[in-house]
């Protein structure tokens, strides 16, 4: 007898503008990142060099982000029991550790232009980057718009996610077209010197505060941390709204996987009491805890109280 298939579950229309969205930023980012790396190797601007790390490693992100996001449209991921916190947080720990180590390399390059100990590109190169910057700019601002007018309320924590790296990546590539535009105008060598490693300085810490931000959200998910005070301070509520329905509080545990928040509440109840009145009970303080905790997966476990 063979096994059921069971279908896919089909894509919405506004499921469908959200990959539409984030696959043409990608398509985008493709061309992007191959003419940075062009311009870079061939020029030897620092500012170029790094502003295509930050590229490659910000797009590394998004195929991740593309690829879950369309599991997770079409029901495809039913597997993860507790959702796809882990998987994002895994990759985003090996990517931000990554970054780091860039932003480091990055540094140390903007240092050596100082102490003239690395040449600068020459005008050409630079005039050239500077083109490549206004591009890039553009291609940006209509990725970022194409999300924008996809991304709903309701859109999932990887669209959200994408849409605010987008949002800052748009306002970093105006910053940097600033300083190579400079640095390919400048008559004086010591000006175009600084402007390339201060465009790469920014560059190196836009990755870091990025990297910074994608460690200090995985990392505590990775470790299990509890979901946080506001969610013990919803837990209290919704137990106080029914402190006559159980005897006592015997154990609180919490987690966040993603937008997910998954709560475990074990409660005693009178040791008498019928199983039909303890599950109408459970049920009620769980519909409280849904209304109190956004995203939120609740477990209630029940034990005897005293009899």
């Amino acid at each position: 007898m063979s096994a059921v298939e069971i279908a896919p579950r089909p894509v919405t229309p506004e499921q469908a503008a959200e990959e539409q969205s984030l696959f043409f930023a990608l398509f985008a980012d493709s061309f992007m990142l191959t003419t940075w790396v062009l311009v870079g190797v061939l020029g030897g601007s620092l500012t170029v060099i790094a502003e295509s790390i930050r590229g490659g490693l910000m797009m590394s992100i998004e195929v991740f982000a593309y690829v879950l996001m369309r599991r997770l449209h079409r029901d495809q991921l039913t597997d993860l029991e507790f959702g796809t916190g882990k998987l994002e947080q895994v990759a985003n720990l090996l990517i931000g550790g990554g970054m780091l180590a860039a932003a480091a390399w990055i540094f140390s390059g903007a240092l050596a232009i100082v102490a003239g100990e690395r040449n600068v590109s020459t005008p050409l190169w630079l005039a050239i980057g500077a083109l490549t910057g206004a591009t890039n700019v553009v291609v940006n601002f209509t990725s970022w718009d194409g999300m924008r007018r996809a991304v709903r309320s309701e859109s999932s924590l990887v669209m959200l996610a994408q849409f605010k790296a987008r949002t800052v990546k748009l306002v970093a590539s105006c910053f940097v077209i600033v300083t190579l535009t400079t640095a390919a105008l400048a008559p004086d060598v010591v000006v175009v010197a600084w402007a390339d490693a201060i465009g790469s300085v920014f560059v190196a810490v836009f990755i870091v505060v990025n990297a910074i931000g994608i460690l200090r959200e995985c990392i505590p998910d990775l470790l299990d941390r509890s979901a946080g005070r506001s969610v013990r301070g919803a837990v209290d509520r919704a137990l106080a709204r029914h402190a006559a329905d159980f005897h006592r509080l015997e154990r609180l545990r919490s987690r966040r996987s993603g937008r997910a928040v998954f709560v475990e509440v074990t409660l005693a109840f009178e040791a008498g009491l019928a199983m039909g009145e303890v599950n109408r009970r459970i049920s009620a303080i769980r519909e409280t805890l849904l209304a109190e905790i956004e995203h939120g997966d609740i477990s209630i476990l029940a034990s005897a109280g005293p009899g």
